[in-house]
């Protein structure tokens, strides 16, 4: 213990000695670490288990359309009753439906939380119970029961202020009396980021497509269930979806009208909120951060191979005295570990501040209450792993060179021993590997940047930075009731057309550049063999004034209108590119667009208004009245004439005289509310450009270091070239020559990498398209340009040695 303790001593005194190799090595180390600790926090965030017992046996199950390529459909009542009865593979199964309510009934205005509806066997079936108060009974879901709730901590505490005596208390949600009878444990939001849960009634005589009610909420006859179970001990997740499907085909021969060419599915619950090749994704990332750790380990191996080549006498004289090469590679994996130590705790505050700013970043995106991005004990654990490894590769290679030296050799050399460890090709070596790692890198950083920049570069049909858009929180019972939507329509449409400083407003059911989903239908009621092979289009429902917001007019034919009510025939609006896809052969206006239950006649055509997503430029789409369909959603577009959120006040007093008890929330320009969703590639995009621009700052920087080097060992050579008459071109020439076949050679390897890695990364995630021979190029230029940049001082060096002092200095 003595000799460690004394080797620890010993390095740190060399390295006070030597500020520039551990200010230089500290860095290097402390970007590795911290890049691969940051990736690492979120991978390690992203991929948490259900904070439940035995997670891995809690299982999502789905109905699947396979002909339709759909593999996530809702289920419903029948479903969910059916599935119940005949499975044998699952300890219970349960199911829940999530949408927003508005919760009111206290002395402060109605705010909107997501509500999820569950039947009474959930919670027992995840093994959670209420903090306070009670769980759900079976009757409470039943015929003519009280209605009752459980919120969540969060809202208990801050609506609520924490009071416990609000068991037994009456709330209202969406105008409903409502009485509280638990409070759940803290941090618990099941099935994402529930605030509060109602019981879910689906009444056993439920047919297929039943409507479904539970205590006052009317809940869509659609398939709108979310149906999950906990597996039997020894079930396979194979066995059950075997048996699920087996199922899926029983029903499908028993209710041919409903269930023809559906099957099930058994999938992770966790995959509710992350796709099933996200952990694979983010591994990957991982792995390609992970090559900045390798470009620092490079780095640091070159400073202490100089370093030693400098210390070849010192080490000689330690050998004579008897030191075995067992104690002098311990003492230079010592200093190894002494900078790995303290670039590793500069690393970890890299890691917290990076872990931060993408918690921020996708703080409303990723909803799942189990996943938690923050720098925890296993990341230190993961952090003073890497800090071992960093130690021994960056050392390894230094000790085993210093402590081979010939010692006879090394005293004997009149030189004091400064040539006599041969370390120029291991050097060139590593800075290959730098040169090679840092160019696959910087194309994977410049391949998200390019995707991410490219969507907010989109030429948007509209002037979406002077459109102000806000969610108004209707009641379900009110987009339901006819009568009652169509004046809560009017009333807004009417009261939002006099707020100060907006030109125009409409109601709509979906934003442009967020998509709205796809619908299957028909054309002219042509017969279809299956539902399954009809195509599919966007739908949106909107008002009038929606084409004026958007400063867009009607190519042919007329507006929706007002008349266009529930006593006047259904009416649409179509794209250009619906137009072209399905009517080219024919006038599109007066053709009937079938949606099954819902037949609506084409009025005229319209501009692609970007109804699907921003990477989907010409997705075709059906616009209806908002006064004819029921919408899922009431959502605000008004056109401003200056800031739009200085018109929010206005915007939120015009709502309140329509109905004071109506919540407005996720208020934003339409251009923050399209790219709302794009901040988990933002935030990544911006990671990876630190991340990048850290690789080609420490390959620069080794590259610097070792024709530094080069050039100090070559003092005499370059004195009598000089002294013998050589032109500073060709001085200078020696050097930058040395570093550039470097550069060359690192970038030849670098490039097939790069290309490899980079069409894996776009096959993984979606919105990354490979990068193109222009990118290779462009990286290419740049990572030379950077590295030839750093041989400048080597260079200028080498110019201005005096040949009298160079020939005197050995």
């Amino acid at each position: 213990m003595h000799r460690y303790l004394f080797d620890l001593w010993s390095s740190w005194r060399t390295l006070r000695r030597s500020p520039g190799l551990a200010i230089s090595g500290v860095a290097a180390l402390a970007m590795g670490i911290g890049f691969t600790t940051t990736i690492f926090s979120i991978v390690h965030g992203a991929l948490r288990e259900l904070p439940f017992a035995e997670p891995e046996r809690l299982v999502v199950l789905t109905k699947t359309a396979p002909r339709l390529g759909a593999s996530n459909m809702g289920s419903t009542g029948f479903d969910y009753l059916e599935w119940r009865r005949q499975q044998r593979s699952f300890e219970d199964i349960a199911a829940f439906n999530s949408q927003n309510v508005n919760l009111g009934g206290d002395d402060r205005r109605p705010e909107r939380y997501s509500a999820t509806f569950v039947t009474p066997n959930t919670f027992r079936l995840l093994g959670e119970r209420p903090a306070l108060g009670r769980d759900f009974l079976v009757e409470d879901a039943g015929p003519g029961a009280t209605a009752v709730a459980i919120l969540s901590h969060d809202v208990w505490r801050n609506r609520f202020a924490a009071d416990a005596a609000m068991i037994g208390r009456t709330v209202r949600v969406d105008g409903t009396p409502v009485t509280i009878v638990g409070v759940m444990p803290p941090g618990f939001g099941f099935p994402l980021r529930a605030a509060l849960w109602l019981p879910l009634d689906v009444p056993a005589a439920a047919r297929p497509r039943d409507r479904r009610t539970s205590q006052g909420f009317t809940l869509l006859a659609s398939d709108d269930l979310v149906v999950f179970g906990r597996l039997r001990p020894g079930i396979e997740v194979d066995e059950a979806r075997a048996e699920l499907a087996t199922i899926a085909d029983r029903l499908a021969d028993l209710h041919p009208a409903t269930h023809d060419g559906l099957s099930a599915r058994v999938f992770p619950f966790v995959e509710i909120e992350m796709a099933p090749d996200t952990e694979r994704v983010l591994y990957l990332m991982l792995g390609i951060v992970s090559l900045v750790l390798v470009i620092a380990c490079a780095n640091v191996a070159n400073l202490l191979l100089a370093r030693a080549a400098s210390r070849t006498r010192d080490v000689a004289i330690r050998t004579a005295l008897g030191a075995s090469r067992r104690s002098l590679m311990g003492l230079h994996l010592t200093e190894s570990l002494v900078l790995a130590a303290l670039g590793g705790t500069l690393g970890l505050v890299i890691a917290h501040v990076g872990v931060g700013f993408f918690d921020r970043a996708t703080a409303n995106i990723i909803e799942a209450f189990w996943i938690d991005f923050r720098v925890d004990g296993t990341v230190v654990a993961f952090a003073t792993a890497l800090i071992m490894m960093a130690a021994v590769a960056a050392g390894i290679l230094p000790a085993i060179r210093a402590s081979s030296a010939d010692v006879a050799e090394v005293l004997k050399d009149e030189t004091g021993g400064t040539s006599s460890l041969r370390i120029g090709r291991l050097a060139r070596s590593l800075v290959v590997v730098e040169v090679a790692v840092a160019t696959g890198l910087l194309i994977l950083t410049a391949t998200f940047v390019k995707s991410a920049i490219s969507l907010r570069a989109v030429d948007l049909p509209f002037l979406e930075r002077e459109i102000l858009t806000a969610q108004v929180g209707v009641r379900e019972e009110a987009m339901a009731d006819p009568e009652v939507r169509a004046r809560l329509v009017r009333g807004l449409s009417s009261s939002l057309s006099h707020v100060p400083g907006v030109g125009t407003a409409a109601l709509v059911s979906y934003y442009p550049g967020r998509g709205t989903g796809h619908w299957s239908f028909s054309m002219d009621g042509e017969a279809e063999e299956s539902v399954q092979h009809r195509p599919l289009t966007s739908f949106a429902l909107v008002t009038p004034a929606f084409l004026d917001v958007l400063g867009a007019t009607v190519v042919r034919g007329r507006n929706l209108e007002w008349r266009d009510d529930r006593a006047a025939p259904p009416v649409a609006l179509v794209n250009e590119s619906f137009e072209r896809r399905y009517s080219r052969e024919r006038d599109v206006i007066g053709r009937q667009v079938d949606f099954g239950e819902l037949t609506l006649t084409v009025v005229g055509v319209v501009p692609d208004l970007q109804i699907q997503d921003v990477d989907d430029r010409t997705a075709d789409g059906v616009y209806a009245s908002m006064l004819q369909v029921r919408p899922y959603a009431v959502r605000v577009m008004a056109l401003t004439a200056g800031d739009p959120l200085a018109a929010v006040p206005a915007l939120l007093e015009a709502v309140e005289t329509v109905d004071p008890d109506l919540p407005v929330f996720e208020i934003a320009t339409l251009r923050e509310a399209i790219y709302a969703d794009k901040k988990v590639l933002d935030a990544f995009s911006t990671l990876f450009f630190v991340f990048g621009v850290g690789a080609v700052f420490l390959t620069a920087v080794g590259l610097y270091g070792v024709v530094s080097f080069a050039v100090s060992r070559r003092t005499r050579e370059i004195g009598i070239r000089v002294a013998l008459g050589a032109a500073p071109r060709q001085v200078a020439g020696l050097v930058l020559r040395e570093g550039a076949a470097l550069i060359g050679i690192g970038t030849a390897v670098g490039l097939p990498m790069a290309y490899a890695l980079s069409r894996v990364l776009a096959a993984a995630v979606e919105p990354i398209e490979p990068a193109g021979p222009l990118m290779f190029a462009a990286i290419a230029t740049i990572l030379a340009g950077v590295a030839l940049a750093g041989l400048a001082r080597p260079a200028r060096r080498a110019l201005a040695l005096d040949p009298s002092a160079a020939l005197r200095a050995e």
